[in-house]
Parts: C-alpha cells; sequence; structure tokens
C-alpha cells in the first residue's frame, strides 16, 4: 500500500500514463489473486467493492425482482436482513427463514420442502455463522436450490481466507466476501463474484474510463460493477495478502485454525458457567467461538477481559439479531471471541485462563 501511494498515486483506467497503466496492473493481478481462493477460473467475474456490505446489497437490490420470493438462513447478518426488509418495503417481496429450528443448519430436505410450497427465486446463505461459527453445507443446498430453478447467494464473510472455497465447482450464482478480515487486506476492500453478469443488473453506475461514449454502464467485465474511482491502495495490500495466503495454503491455515479452534471447545465446554453456542466439534464450525458465562452481562465480560487482561472480543447481538433469537440469546447477545490468521497457542491459553477464571468466581467474579 505504501509502495502504491508513495511510486504510483494513479487513477487505474482512467490515464494513458504508464503509472495509469501499472496501477492497473496491480488491481488486475489483485484480482487473479482472489478469484484464485475463491475458486473462479475467469478473474473478470470478480468485482471490487468497499466491503461485503456494499457487495451484498449490490446483489440483492440488482438481482430480487418485485413480487418474488426470498429463502434465507437464521444465520444471515445484517448486510442480508437489512436490504431484505427494504426490499419488501420496496418491491413487495417476500421472505422466508429456512432451516433446523435448532441447529440453524440448512440441509437439502429444507430446500425442497420450501421450494416445493412456493417457487423462489434466490437462496442467500452464509457460509458459516458470525455468531455461533457453523458452517453450512453448501454443495447440497445449491444443488437442492437448482433443482427449483432458484439461484444462491453465499457469504463468505466469515469464511473466505480460511476454508477452502470453490465457488465455480459448488456451482454458486452470487459470492460476497469480505478483504480485512481471514482475507487480512486492510479495511474498505471486498467484493463480490457473479457467475453469469447478464443476470444481475448494475445498480451503481458512473464512469468506468472506458466505453465513455455510451449512457449505459458496458457490458465488458468486470467494468460493468466498478464505476469511480476504486480503494487502489486498498486493493494493492489485498492482493499482497490474498498472494501471502495462496502460499501457505487454505487447507494448512484451516487446519492450524482448526487445532485452536479445539483447544477452547474442549476447555469451555468443561467449565461450568460456560454455555457454548454452535458446534462443539471443530470440524463443523470456524473459529468464532459464542459463548456466555451464566447470567452476567455480555458486556460487562468483555470490557472485563478488555481491562484486566487485555483480551479483545466482541459483544452483543453481533450484527445478527436472528441468530440471536435462534440461540436465546436475545436481547442482550454473546460473547464472541474470534480466532484468525495471527492468533498463537499462547493467545488461545490466555482467554482459556481469563474465562475460566471469571466463571469459577461467580457470583463475585474478578471483573468486579
Amino acid at each position: 500500500m505504501e509502495h502504491f501511494l508513495a511510486d504510483i498515486g494513479s487513477n487505474p483506467s482512467y490515464s494513458q500514463h504508464r503509472r495509469a497503466k501499472i496501477g492497473e496492473e496491480v488491481i488486475e493481478s489483485a484480482r487473479s489473486t482472489v478469484a484464485g481462493l475463491l475458486g473462479v477460473n475467469d478473474p473478470s467475474c470478480v468485482v471490487f467493492t468497499l466491503n461485503a456490505t456494499e457487495a451484498l446489497n449490490r446483489i440483492l437490490w440488482g438481482f430480487i425482482d418485485r413480487g418474488n420470493r426470498v429463502l434465507a438462513s437464521n444465520f444471515e447478518h445484517s448486510s442480508v436482513t437489512r436490504p431484505l426488509a427494504y426490499l419488501k418495503k420496496r418491491r413487495g417481496i417476500k421472505v422466508e427463514r429456512i432451516g433446523d429450528p435448532t441447529t440453524g443448519i440448512i440441509t437439502a430436505d429444507h430446500v425442497h420442502r420450501a421450494c416445493e410450497k412456493k417457487p423462489a427465486q434466490l437462496l442467500a446463505i452464509t457460509h458459516a455463522s458470525n455468531v455461533c461459527g457453523t458452517i453450512q453445507p453448501v454443495p447440497d443446498i445449491v444443488k437442492a436450490a437448482h433443482e427449483h430453478g432458484c439461484a444462491v447467494l453465499l457469504d463468505t464473510a466469515q469464511t473466505a481466507g480460511v476454508l477452502p472455497i470453490e465457488a465455480e465447482k459448488w456451482d454458486i450464482d452470487f459470492l460476497a466476501f469480505s478483504g480485512h478480515k481471514h482475507l487480512l487486506g486492510p479495511m474498505g476492500v471486498g467484493g463480490f463474484y457473479v457467475a453469469d453478469p447478464n443476470k444481475l443488473f448494475p445498480v451503481v453506475s458512473g464512469s468506468t474510463g472506458y466505453f465513455d461514449d455510451c449512457d449505459e454502464m458496458p457490458g465488458t467485465m468486470p467494468q460493468r460493477f466498478e464505476p469511480g474511482t476504486p480503494n487502489a491502495p486498498g486493493l494493492a495490500g489485498l492482493g499482497a495478502s490474498c498472494k501471502a495466503l495462496s502460499e501457505k495454503g487454505i487447507k494448512n491455515i484451516r487446519k492450524e485454525h482448526q487445532n485452536l479452534t479445539r483447544k477452547v471447545l474442549k476447555a469451555f465446554k468443561g467449565t461450568p458457567g460456560i454455555k457454548l453456542y454452535g458446534p462443539t466439534d471443530a470440524r463443523k464450525r470456524v473459529g468464532v467461538i459464542g459463548f456466555n458465562i451464566d447470567s452476567l452481562h455480555p458486556g460487562d465480560i468483555g470490557s472485563c477481559l478488555d481491562q484486566k487482561f487485555d483480551i479483545m472480543v466482541r459483544t452483543g447481538l453481533c450484527s445478527c439479531h436472528w441468530a440471536n433469537e435462534l440461540t436465546g440469546t436475545m436481547p442482550d447477545g454473546v460473547i464472541r471471541a474470534s480466532l484468525g490468521y495471527f492468533t498463537k497457542e499462547e493467545d488461545v491459553d490466555l482467554l482459556i485462563e481469563a474465562v475460566t477464571m471469571i466463571a469459577q468466581e461467580l457470583p463475585e467474579p474478578v471483573c468486579a
């Protein structure tokens, strides 16, 4: 990013001078690297946005037609639930949540029953829950949805960079990703993959630097969905981080991540007073660990972990009230520890020690 700002500093695609061309090469290199991590053969089908929220909004508003029906999991983030709520008001769409009422997992049978009842245009699913880490069986879900002519939108904000993803092999129609989470890029970058660009309307339009002789967005990819000046320094950073991830290998990252997750789950499961959410089998989840400690407020525990143990967690509803309804954690939510690429075993040991100490010292915890 520093190199881009100091030595390139141009607006890619908007000029013909050498720095603009170099800047364009940096972005296209990032696009190719991201496409490889997502299992996409044609990098032009990967579109960059400011974040996963923008990507999800672009897909939902650009694809769902008036009066249509949309299926969704109980794990959907506000970046999906809020656009759907506005689409209900503006376009009269119908939204139905499907999946196991206890675990939130969607099976092929859930999809078949929902689609046989009434056709659906789209199924929106989060690859892994950002509240309890549960991984959805995506290939089975997609196959069932396509048997009924229902397109699938996959939100990989919690999985891109830590779980192997095969967008084309799984026959995904739309996929949204975040750049600043497990892809290790800077904030302010993200994007989406679209299998068939002709099925998605460009809800954001403007200059592309090329094809400026027409009033509408061009049909070429990715220009069709990338108007305006991009966050080029951010994309330079995303390209560098994704290159490092590719070199290490997502399967290797997943193995390390899973081992640390397993250690936390085992410790928390065996400690009285700690309530865990999501699968206790580390193979069925990512390292997003939602939990509570008896009757204590999650916010109080989060402040205690921060101030007394230098451990930073997220608390509350985590922008996903549907999942909290499922887990029975409304209105206070959960304590969420998120393990990542740079999490070490000693970090996990400290988390376990601190949380166990708080739980064992109830009703007068160390936080008081």
